[in-house]
């Protein structure tokens, strides 16, 4: 992973970032869980910038839509 993630003010996650090139989201829990969230699109990305809560979005349009790593 080469990006740099951004630190978020959140109850459940740490910080994230993405990697245009391959399409990855990575997300950062308090718990020092790093998920990798492939295929996610620029746009899923930028809305989930925008939330209102980082960890609503997530649980609403990415974790049980993407695959993803653990790490």
């Amino acid at each position: 992973m080469n990006v740099e993630l951004q630190s978020v003010t959140s109850s459940t996650i740490d910080a994230f970032g993405y990697d245009p090139t391959i399409n990855e989201l990575y997300v950062q829990f308090k718990s020092g869980s790093v998920y990798t969230y492939q295929g996610v699109s620029e746009s899923v990305y930028a809305e989930l910038c925008e939330a209102e809560s980082f960890g609503k979005f997530l649980n609403a349009n990415i974790k049980g839509t993407y695959s993803y790593l653990k790490s």
